[in-house]
């Protein structure tokens, strides 16, 4: 419950009142800030008078302080004569030449009585020890005291023993005699003999001649005069001096008393506020003088000026005030409209027609604040309307049962009916979403706990409108407590963040997608912060430098010394042109050393993504890394591969050019057909070494494709069987040996083996002692008449390709049941890494016309 600072005792019903509440009622309004104006006119006037005045009073009690002073200096001389006078006395009797008082107190007592009654007093006369020689106030035959002083720390036989040790006179402080019973002090003068003291003399100081001492310099006043000694016990006091003599001064907090000065303290008959002047005495160290006046006397001397000035002040303030009263009247009504206005506005109580309407004002002033405001009012629904923010305020003391008020822009955004200003806990729950609603009711009731020291209150959830919509709500507010922690009301606003969830859904999706297409592409991302060089880089692009996290990468210059030198330069001004903003954008592949040693091919891009609107030059850039070494390898293999393609490619148009060149063209199919299949021979090798990728191939494969052609598919053919361990063959040798082997099966095929059904043909290899040795045998084929009388085509490629480009050796021998044939060929010559660059045949070999012919 709040109160309206117009009605202070009538509350405004609808909210809880809070301890800012309290704070507010606590406040000055415009009534007291006009009055306040008019002190503030009239007060300096009033001040530089008090001011003035104050410095008379102040000089008129200084003058009083310094009387006080000068009547303590002038008792304290008073005093001082008064001890000199004793001391003279003693120190004639000490020197006396009638008289030597430690040899013949006889005579000395004459002397010490006639001294006495002058100052109608008493002569003691001291040994070392305190005891007592001669003492004029006793009877001649009485005995005397012994050794010892007056009883107490202020005793007598301390300033005797001092007398004799220093041999000058000395004031003791208050103490009873042994003899007087009375609190008595006693100044004592050494008795010297030959620069020796001898004995002590001393008299004592009576309180009552000290006190008379004291009342007869004393100024008129109300105050009273004391003397202390060197222990600040009374000595003396000019009234009451029996009452307070041989009694302590009262204890002071002042600190070590210096020579004179003025004090403030409590009288001892009655407790009044005095004001003590103190002067110290020359002739007893320690002694001082106390001049008391009533705080009262200086209070009366003020009381006039004061009373003047005071009515003086009060006349204009009364003056100014009603003034301000008149002005008050006419200020305060449109301020008090506004008020109200904009508390029913921020309580969010009224729509926008039904806040109280504020009437024009007839000070300039406040007709532009009634139209700032109401104008700030309307921009305010309107920023609320147009952003979909809805303020609430809900009360939590125990008997609202949690109920809210809600603006205008809150039932629109919950879609709820405007008029419907009040909500329940319960309303507010049903309308969230059912996968949300237990989580935000338990954070709600978790933040408003009694005893929780929470008041910053926020939360996002999603409600469901009455037509089914969804929509995605921030929460927002602060709570506020009473002094033992009790949740008395949560202020806040509901923001709709549909929006930007949606937004944040789509950015997740497209960041999923980026994630997805870097890592599919293994791609390694970075972004570097221009202002510190700091680098951030993802998992993958660490993977490829082969770093840690927590290792140099972490700055952009930290790992330039791991580019190759030949890489080096080229990379920098690439990376500087980007930095400096000469370019947007850059691409560069270079190599690196990984810590684990092993050089890298990596293809970098970048470019700029914020700039300075100042310099133009990048704030922040992003970027990607590719590890592309295989792709390196790979162009490094396929440029191999390449040329190799291109020395086979010339290879084999040299073979086709010579098996085009040297095939006897007598009969025109018979040249055809065996330039076609020799050609179809150097097709299936190149098949075979493409499908290796021109790595070579097995001599088993080899040997199987030289004879598919000549083998019957359904199997009832000559018979053909092939044995031999695996040996791996570089493509040279596989287009040699693959034409090799089909001239022998063309041969066979015409005149052997495979000429006929019951043919067979038995092809073998062996390794030893690094030579590789292949054996063709036909058997039961057409019987051999004779041996071939000359060297066909076939024959001459056979023999250049075992011993020109093999460097093989090769023997044929013509049996009756067939040809056997064998070759024996470098093993060295055949595997990978010894390459024969000699064509099979070279173009100038002699035409096959004039070599020997094929068998019939």
């Amino acid at each position: 419950m709040t109160f309206d600072r117009r009605h202070p005792a009538a509350p405004v019903e609808g909210r809880p009142a809070t301890a800012s509440d309290a704070r507010i009622e606590r406040l000055p309004g415009l009534r007291e800030h006009l009055f306040a104006l008019v002190l503030a006119v009239l007060l300096p006037a009033i001040a530089f008078g008090g001011a003035a005045a104050w410095e008379a009073l102040r000089r008129q009690e200084a003058l009083a302080e310094d009387r006080l002073r000068d009547t303590a200096h002038a008792l304290a001389a008073a005093v001082d004569r008064q001890i000199d006078g004793h001391v003279g006395a003693l120190r004639t009797l000490a020197v006396s030449p009638y008289a030597d008082p430690p040899t013949d107190p006889a005579r000395f007592l004459v002397h010490a009585r006639a001294a006495a009654e002058v100052f109608g007093s008493w002569i003691v006369l001291y040994r070392r020890d305190g005891s007592q020689i001669v003492n004029t106030r006793l009877a001649p035959d009485a005995p005397l005291p012994g050794p010892g002083g007056a009883p107490g720390p202020g005793g007598g036989g301390v300033a005797i023993t001092r007398a004799f040790d220093t041999g000058r006179p000395v004031v003791s402080d208050i103490a009873v005699g042994r003899v007087s019973g009375q609190p008595t002090a006693f100044v004592f003068v050494p008795v010297m003999r030959g620069g020796q003291a001898h004995a002590v003399i001393g008299m004592p100081l009576v309180p009552a001649d000290l006190a008379e001492t004291l009342r007869g310099q004393a100024a008129q006043g109300r105050g009273a005069v004391a003397l202390t000694d060197s222990r600040g016990v009374f000595a003396a006091r000019s009234r009451e001096t029996e009452q307070v003599v041989g009694r302590p001064r009262p204890p002071r907090t002042d600190g070590p008393l210096g020579e004179s000065g003025v004090l403030r303290g409590r009288s001892l008959s009655d407790d009044a506020p005095i004001r003590t002047a103190y002067h110290a005495l020359s002739t007893a160290p320690g002694w001082h003088v106390w001049v008391n006046e009533p705080e009262a006397s200086f209070v009366a001397a003020q009381r006039g000026p004061l009373l003047a000035l005071a009515g003086g002040a009060a006349l204009a303030l009364l003056t100014g005030i009603a003034g301000g009263t008149l002005v008050t009247r006419r200020l305060l009504r449109p301020v008090e409209a506004l008020v109200a206005r904009a508390e029913a506005v921020a309580a969010s109580a009224a729509g926008p027609g039904e806040a109280p309407a504020v009437p024009p004002a007839r000070v300039a002033e406040f007709e532009r604040l009634r139209r700032a405001v109401t104008g700030a009012e309307a921009a305010l629904r309107r920023v609320q309307r147009i952003g979909r923010v809805g303020g609430f305020e809900v009360d939590l003391r125990p008997e609202a049962k949690l109920l809210s008020r809600r603006s205008t822009e809150y039932a629109e955004l919950h879609g709820i009916p405007p008029s419907r200003a009040t909500d329940g806990h319960e309303d507010w729950v049903a309308r969230l979403h059912p996968a949300d609603r237990a989580r935000a009711k338990r954070h709600f009731l978790e933040a408003i706990a009694d005893g929780s020291a929470q008041t910053d209150y926020e939360q996002e959830y999603r409600i469901v409108l009455p037509d089914g919509e969804v929509r995605w709500i921030y929460a927002r507010a602060e709570i506020e407590r009473d002094a033992d922690g009790r949740a008395l009301r949560m202020v806040g606003a509901h923001l709709d963040v549909t929006a930007l969830k949606s937004a944040e859904d789509a950015m997740r999706d497209s960041e999923e997608r980026l994630r997805l297409a870097l890592e599919a592409a293994r791609l390694g991302a970075w972004q570097v912060d221009m202002a510190d060089g700091r680098v951030v880089r993802t998992p993958r692009s660490l993977e490829i430098f082969g770093f840690l996290p927590e290792e140099e990468t972490a700055h952009l210059r930290g790992w330039h010394h791991r580019v190759h030198p030949d890489d080096r330069d080229r990379l920098t001004q690439a990376f500087d042109a980007l930095e400096s903003g000469r370019e947007r954008s850059y691409q560069a592949e270079f190599r690196f050393l990984r810590p684990d040693g092993r050089w890298i091919w990596v293809e970098s891009h970048g470019r700029a993504a914020r700039h300075d609107p100042l310099t133009g030059k990048p704030t922040r850039l992003i970027g990607t890394t590719l590890d592309i070494t295989e792709r390196k390898a790979a162009e490094e293999r396929q440029a191999v591969l390449v040329h190799e393609l291109d020395h086979r490619a010339k290879n084999t148009l040299a073979v086709v050019q010579a098996a085009l060149r040297l095939t006897p063209r007598h009969d025109v199919e018979a040249y055809a057909r065996a330039v076609e299949g020799r050609v179809a021979a150097l097709s299936r090798a190149h098949t075979l070494l493409a499908k290796g990728h021109w790595r070579g191939a097995d001599l088993r494969i080899v040997a199987e494709e030289a004879l598919a052609p000549f083998r019957a598919a359904d199997g009832t053919g000559p018979a053909a069987t092939l044995h031999g361990p695996p040996l791996p063959l570089t493509p040279t040798a596989v287009q040699a040996l693959s034409m090799a082997l089909h001239e022998l099966a063309t041969n066979a095929a015409k005149h052997g083996a495979l000429s006929v059904p019951q043919g067979r043909l038995q092809l073998t290899w062996e390794i030893s002692e690094g030579m590789l040795r292949i054996c063709w045998h036909e058997a039961e084929g057409p019987p051999v008449a004779l041996p071939p009388t000359r060297q066909g085509f076939g024959s001459s490629l056979i023999v250049a390709t075992v011993t020109r480009q093999l460097g093989g050796e090769v023997r044929a021998d013509w049996l009756e049941g067939g040809l056997h044939w064998e070759a024996r060929v470098p093993v060295e010559r055949l595997v990978p890494g010894h390459e024969p660059a000699e064509p099979l045949l070279a173009a100038d070999d002699p035409p096959a016309e004039a070599q020997a012919a094929p068998p019939a």
